[in-house]
């Protein structure tokens, strides 16, 4: 699940970007030496549709970037959140409903517990926008860390409060997860943006290797059962990432976004900001971006409603068809109940769960360190196809070990899982929260990922009942039926955009 973010503004900030085929900022290294506050080029000498250019430009450098660093990734940390989020309650089930009164089967209670998770991430999405409108990032993702923290009381033995407070959590991912990845990039120079950016996969398996080491502790009898306290150690590490993450943003470094602030028409804020980042000689010059930032943004802006015509409907149908996939080939339900289906796998042996268990979060932790130099060396398209064929391989060999209890069976079946999470981490899910964002409108982008939260949800509730009705064979079945169809819908329908600049992706789309 790495690179598992939102970047809701690729597509306007890239045009504010300078690349190869369409300058966005022209630069004058004659003026480095004594940098004067730079000027916007007249419209009718702006050549280029959709681009910003300003004169005088020089390379912004920072005050420090140690204090920068610490910025960036205290926001960031809510992905850290997020990777834990993926296992933390699979591997404490047989300990919490031991400890409450369920008011159904377990396989229906465990569906709930589940699902509730994901109907707050649905709802914060849904959430974001208005916030978006009104609050600055900084308030924005503040509402989430309160979320969060209050999702301490998930420690609470008490069916109801679990469930309303862990739906609290869901609501605190699902601002988040959209907040971040725009804070980030408006406020980090772009020459530190893409180490900073990337850095959100290796929190995201960082998370889940932390949940699966957590689970650890499940291997030894005093920390399950019903006299166990383990598992509220276990809840409450959420909210403790979000209270460090609001104490070190908010607190210690009163930090916002100064583009966000520019929006809601706060400039000598912006500038506030902007003078604790950059050197005194920049300051006129980033103030003067995030304020064309802005104009742009405005002036381009487009409406839900626009993602259903003609224009927009093609690459919608295909981010939506991502994020669907991502979510159905497997690998979700996988880490969302990898305790129940190792459990299934080791015979209910907890000692050879546990390392099951932890073992797969160092395999999706792996990937984050090399996945970058491969996804850079090829393009999407191909990635993308020949990853997917993989998956399917990888499917096809699970459902067939699956018919089979010999321990050299499951053995074999744990390293095709194995083999498949690799791969996923490598192809499918960073092109997903790539692809999405470079090919569609901020609007087409927010769409695609609230529809990613509902499927979330869906898988979620129904894979416990799958795994009791059609056993993990079936399940598979299923997964491997709508990878083989989405598969063939990215053949026909996606198309290669590697070195194009998003004027020319547009047009290869036909959108222009």
């Amino acid at each position: 699940m790495t690179s598992q973010v939102i970047p809701l503004q690729t597509q306007e900030d890239e045009n504010l970007n300078s690349d190869n085929s369409q300058s966005v900022i022209s630069k004058n290294s004659s003026v480095r030496q004594q940098p004067t506050a730079p000027t916007p080029i007249p419209p009718n000498k702006q050549r280029k549709r959709g681009t910003v250019q300003l004169e005088n430009e020089v390379e912004e450098e920072v005050n420090s970037i140690f204090h920068l660093s610490v910025i960036l990734v205290a926001i960031q940390s809510g992905n850290f959140s997020l990777g834990y989020s993926l296992s933390y309650l699979s591997m404490s089930f047989t300990t919490l409903f031991s400890q409450i009164t369920l008011k159904g089967t377990e396989i229906e209670e465990q569906g709930l517990f589940s699902a509730v998770l994901s109907i707050g991430q649905v709802v914060g999405a849904l959430m974001t926008k208005p916030l978006l409108k009104y609050t600055t990032r900084n308030q924005s993702l503040l509402i989430a860390d309160i979320c969060g923290v209050l999702s301490i009381l998930q420690v609470v033995p008490n069916r109801e409060v679990i469930l309303a407070f862990r739906f609290c959590y869901g609501v605190c991912l699902g601002i988040s997860t959209i907040i971040m990845p725009l804070y980030v990039k408006e406020l980090s120079p772009q020459k530190y943006y893409e180490s900073f950016s990337v850095m959100a996969g290796f929190l995201v398996g960082g998370g889940l290797l932390f949940a699966n080491f957590m689970g650890l502790g499940y291997i030894n009898d005093e920390l399950r059962g019903v006299n166990s306290y383990y598992w509220q150690i276990v809840f409450a590490i959420p909210a403790i990432i979000h209270f460090f993450r609001s104490f070190i943003v908010t607190v210690i470094y009163k930090m916002d976004s100064p583009v966000g602030l520019v929006q809601i028409k706060m400039p000598l804020s912006a500038k506030q900001i902007i003078e604790k980042i950059y050197q005194p000689q920049f300051i006129d010059q980033v103030l003067l971006k995030c304020q064309l930032r802005v104009q742009y943004n405005e002036e381009h802006q487009e409406g839900i409603l626009s993602l259903f015509t003609k224009k927009h409907f093609k690459t919608l149908c295909i981010g939506c068809v991502l994020v669907f996939v991502y979510t159905w080939c497997g690998l979700f339900a996988l880490f969302s109940y990898s305790s129940q289906i190792f459990a299934i796998m080791s015979d209910g042996d907890i000692t050879l769960n546990t390392i099951f268990t932890l073992i797969i979060g160092l395999v999706q932790f792996t990937p984050a360190f090399i996945s970058k130099y491969v996804y850079g060396r090829w393009g999407k398209r191909p990635l993308l196809l020949y990853g997917l064929i993989f998956l399917i391989v990888c499917q096809i060999l699970i459902i067939g070990l699956s018919y089979s209890d010999a321990l050299a069976a499951t053995i074999v079946k744990f390293i095709i899982i194995c083999l498949f999470s690799v791969q996923y981490a490598m192809t499918l899910g960073p092109i997903t929260w790539s692809m999405t964002p470079e090919i569609n409108s901020s609007e087409g982008t927010y769409f695609c990922f609230v529809t990613l939260y509902a499927w979330q949800l869906l898988v979620l509730y129904i894979f416990p009942f799958m795994l009791d009705g059609i056993q993990m064979s079936g399940a598979f079945i299923v997964f491997g039926i709508l990878t083989i169809l989405s598969t063939i819908f990215f053949y026909i329908f996606v198309k290669e955009t590697k070195g194009l600049n998003h004027k020319e992706i547009d047009r290869l789309y036909g959108k222009e």
